[in-house]
């Protein structure tokens, strides 16, 4: 039976650290479960390299399924290369350089996503993402937060990473795995549905491994994660993206387990609904990277009254 393969793009300015997450993920993943870093040519440019490495995550629905990630290259002169490696793609990471005087570089590269997936009949809110905010080690906060407001990604999970160490990375391999193996199998389910379509739940544990526990055991182990088995990290019936209106009744326990010294990573678009209730989306981290989002919810009427009084 024919493999199913899905591709991820890791998208970012020259030396935000795309190659450097790359190869980090190849020597912290089993042998089993992965293949070899790989160079790939350009065909418009055979003297211009991509980086890839294949990830086997055991069957889904039925089919062997393989995930290929891949680093575009940075290079200013090398941009009908990068969206030639967006042709077909499932899934991005955003690998954005947290250096201060590196904004407007990773606000360029944002553009020339946009426009390239345009060019594929694609928006980049149409498809999963996840933001990766690199070298946080030589970072300024209060950068990223500039930047993740430039941005204006609100939805997208939200990532701490350092390349060179490791941290972080794994986890967000984690996540944008979880969110194209979502979308690949409900979209199977509907197309094979004359009704309106369910949301299908995780394979059963047992037997041989699923996409679940390959994920689990080859991903989250061993990046030094402690969740149990069957965590809902890996819950497959969770939406795409979170919706901030129910975010609140809807956290991934997974991603809400912060550890101490919270601080805000970003903060969304503030709306305020006709009862005068003002909502604000926020996403919270804590110091080993990981983050949550939530929605705060503020009534107006309430603060003009203790104001006035």
């Amino acid at each position: 039976m024919a493999e199913a393969q899905a591709r991820i793009v890791f998208w970012g300015i020259e030396g935000a650290g795309k190659s450097t997450t790359l190869r980090t993920i190849h020597a912290r993943l089993r042998p089993e479960s992965r293949g070899e870093l790989v160079r790939l040519p350009s065909r418009l440019d055979p003297t211009i390299f991509a980086e890839s490495l294949a990830i086997s995550l055991g069957d889904l629905g039925g089919r062997p399924m393989q995930i290929e990630i891949v680093a575009v290259p940075g290079g200013e002169d090398q941009a009908m290369t990068r969206k030639q490696l967006l042709d077909q793609v499932d899934g991005v990471v955003l690998v954005l350089d947290c250096s201060p005087e590196r904004i407007d570089a990773n606000a360029a590269a944002i553009d020339e996503l946009r426009q390239s997936l345009a060019d594929y009949g694609q928006r980049l809110e149409s498809i999963p993402i996840v933001l990766q905010y690199n070298k946080r080690d030589v970072a300024d906060p209060f950068a990223i937060e500039s930047l993740h407001r430039r941005i204006g990604l609100r939805e997208a999970a939200v990532f701490e990473t350092i390349a060179t160490t490791g941290h972080g990375v794994l986890p967000t391999l984690t996540t944008i795995s979880k969110h194209v193996i979502r979308l690949r199998r409900d979209g199977s389910s509907q197309r094979g549905a004359s009704a309106s379509p369910a949301v299908a739940v995780a394979a059963p544990s047992g037997g041989p491994q699923s996409t679940h526990e390959i994920l689990e055991a080859g991903i989250l182990a061993e990046a030094g994660e402690t969740q149990p088995p069957g965590d809902p990290a890996l819950d497959f019936g969770r939406t795409t993206q979170p919706d901030w209106g129910s975010v609140q009744q809807e956290l991934d326990k997974s991603e809400g387990q912060l550890g101490e010294a919270l601080r805000i990573v970003s903060a969304g678009q503030a709306q305020v609904a006709v009862d005068g209730t003002l909502s604000l989306p926020l996403v919270l981290g804590d110091r080993s990277g990981q983050t949550r989002s939530v929605v705060l919810h503020l009534r107006l009427d309430d603060l003009a009254r203790h104001g006035g009084g």
